[in-house]
């Protein structure tokens, strides 16, 4: 059973795409089920101005990754990367057991922007 945020983010996903040259790019799987999410980021100054993704996997997954790209979508660096993981964990609402690796996939890609993010030889040149 899904949630009504995993359902309406699923359903409707505003941030599917992808990104010609992207100025960072992030990719995470989980082995055990196989789901993959790509998200393709575009920088300019201190803001991240577009973000996209693609994913390969369930619904949960899926929403996942365009929950994420709202949270990045026009908010400067420094409020993605202090984002508390408290805020993270509420962001896909109540999940069944078998849709937690989600929460895990939402928390490696928040830890893989902020590493990437505070290491400003990884992006590409803006």
């Amino acid at each position: 059973m899904y949630n009504d945020i995993v359902i309406a983010n699923f359903s409707d996903p505003e941030h599917s795409g992808e990104i010609q040259n992207p100025h960072l790019e992030l990719e995470v799987g989980n082995s055990v089920c196989g789901d993959r999410i790509r998200i393709q980021i575009e920088i300019e100054g201190n803001r991240i101005t577009k973000g996209v993704f693609r994913a390969w996997g369930c619904a949960t997954s899926v929403a996942t990754a365009n929950i994420f790209c709202s949270l990045i979508n026009g908010n400067e660096i420094e409020t993605i990367v202090n984002c508390p993981r408290s805020e993270l964990d509420t962001m896909l609402g109540k999940l069944e057991p078998s849709q937690h690796h989600c929460l895990d996939i939402l928390h490696e890609l928040h830890d893989q922007l902020k590493t990437n993010l505070t290491n400003s030889d990884k992006i590409k040149q803006l």
